[in-house]
């Protein structure tokens, strides 16, 4: 399952997950040979901002004035991985200039 996503990303190392993901730390260092750290949360302190989270809720908040990546409405899914792209090309070229 975890084979497709590996050829894609030859330079990951680490693979930063939420505790949901903690069953899979196994599969992940012995099938892709990939470090996952999973992001520890201060229970007792109330809101806290997690580390590196922040990261993939505001990349999220992006893709919020891109009405094709609001729903999934594409059929195929290298249709949608190309629309993220062409999203992030976009949001990239914006921020540069």
């Amino acid at each position: 399952m975890l084979a497709p996503v590996a050829s894609r990303l030859s330079r990951a190392e680490t693979v930063f997950a939420d505790q949901a993901y903690q069953g899979l730390e196994e599969a992940i260092n012995s099938e892709l040979d990939w470090r996952l750290q999973i992001v520890e949360s201060e229970e007792d302190s109330g809101f806290s901002v997690e580390p590196k989270r922040w990261i993939v809720e505001r990349t999220y908040g992006w893709f919020g004035g891109w009405r094709r990546l609001d729903r999934e409405q594409e059929r195929r899914t290298d249709s949608s991985e190309t629309m993220v792209r062409f999203a992030m090309l976009r949001i990239t070229l914006n921020r540069l200039g």
